[in-house]
């Protein structure tokens, strides 16, 4: 009877070591899936937050491409209305060969004939003389020169249609070497003409370096 008591016990004992074991290894396999679970809970939440920036992102880079679209169309615009401006440019001088003109005992049309620019075709290197193709305002210069005269006023006169506009001189005693310019603003009608001439009794020099010259560009239509 005492050999069966203890065969029992050891079966009893060895039924609980195994529900022990059971046990733990139930807990440890809940905690592995808590740990999961938070970990999952933790990826979800950094998911959430990269998502979030990616779509601020996405809305950023919507709104910039927005903005280069703007900006591009509005370049369009600028090309295509320079594009539909009519383009207005001269500059020429008096030239070779080199020496002084004048004194004449009249007032005398001076002909710039060696030209630098002529974008538009509006001044003419036969008359001396610029022809506004349109309305608008432009900007007008005209500088001259002398050398080794003291006896002749230097200077020249700017005219609008026949309309004096502008002396331009220096006293011939003022000594043997001098230059004078000018510029003006003007707001011309198509068809507008404007020269410059000689004054009577006045002299200029010119010769490769320019130093008579009459120039003008449209500022802007109007």
């Amino acid at each position: 009877m005492r050999g069966l008591d203890s065969v029992g016990e050891t079966e009893d004992l060895s039924s609980s070591f195994i529900q022990l074991d059971i046990a733990g290894e139930l807990k440890s396999l809940k905690d592995l899936v808590n740990q999961q679970a938070a970990a999952i809970a933790e990826l979800k939440k950094e998911n959430a937050a990269l998502k979030k920036e990616v779509d601020n992102l996405k809305n950023e880079s919507a709104v910039q491409a927005n903005k280069l679209s703007t900006v591009k169309r509005e370049v369009e615009d600028l090309k295509n209305e320079s594009a539909g401006k009519q383009k207005v440019a001269f500059s020429a001088g008096l030239g070779l060969p080199a020496g002084q003109r004048g004194p004449f005992n009249v007032d005398t049309t001076l002909i710039y004939k060696q030209v630098l620019t002529n974008v538009g075709g509006a001044y003419n290197q036969y008359s001396g003389m610029f022809t506004a193709p349109v309305r608008g305002v432009y900007y007008i210069r005209f500088t001259s020169g002398i050398y080794g005269n003291k006896s002749n006023n230097i200077g020249l006169n700017l005219y609008k249609n026949e309309q004096h506009l502008v002396h331009l001189g220096e006293l011939g005693v003022d000594g043997a070497t001098k230059h004078v310019s000018s510029g003006v603003t003007l707001e011309l009608a198509a068809g507008d003409v404007v020269y410059t001439q000689l004054p009577a009794n006045y002299v200029v020099w010119d010769d490769s370096g320019l130093r008579t010259s009459f120039s003008g560009f449209l500022i802007f239509p109007m």
